[in-house]
């Protein structure tokens, strides 16, 4: 069998596609410890990192980063699971997350009391595709949190002084 560069053929992207992950967008494997993932236009690259390590930047990663031949054929066929990390932003990092006008909106974080509220919340992305990517799950998580609190049952339609038009389709 021939070699091929498939990222010559723009493959990786639609394979980071696939599992729902951005170009250069870092994640964890599920079982293989202290090591971080991105994937690039000429495959998936891996990073070590000791636990208590600072967090490194993307262009540190890269820097870094080993071509992983190891991971990608588990990835695709289900035998690994990716973990994504919660991303809580640093002083003055700009940051993504869904408003209430279901809306994607962008901040600088201060630490602030909305700031630490979208990290909370899971609501604190990094660019505005992994808002959007990760819009149904979180959309599904704060409709259940928000149910259970006002005591309304999954069957039951919200009453409008509920204002839930954010979850109710």
């Amino acid at each position: 069998m021939d070699n091929v560069n498939l990222g010559q053929h723009g493959c990786m992207q639609a394979v980071a596609g696939l599992l729902h992950i951005g170009m250069r967008e870092p994640f964890s494997i599920e079982g293989v410890a202290d090591t971080r993932f991105f994937f690039s236009e000429d495959g998936l690259y891996a990073v070590r990192m000791a636990a208590d390590a600072p967090e490194m930047t993307m262009a540190e990663m890269q820097d870094e980063a080993v071509l992983d031949k190891e991971h990608l054929c588990d990835l695709l066929s289900g035998a690994a699971c990716i973990h994504m990390e919660p991303f809580v932003p640093v002083e003055p990092d700009y940051y993504y997350y869904m408003a209430d006008d279901e809306a994607v909106h962008g901040r600088n974080w201060h630490g602030t009391f909305a700031d630490y509220a979208h990290a909370a919340a899971g609501n604190c992305f990094r660019t505005e595709e992994e808002v959007l990517r990760g819009l149904p799950q979180l959309t599904e998580k704060l409709r259940k949190a928000y149910r259970a609190a006002r005591g309304i049952s999954a069957q039951q339609q919200a009453e409008d002084h509920d204002e839930m038009s954010l979850f109710d389709e």
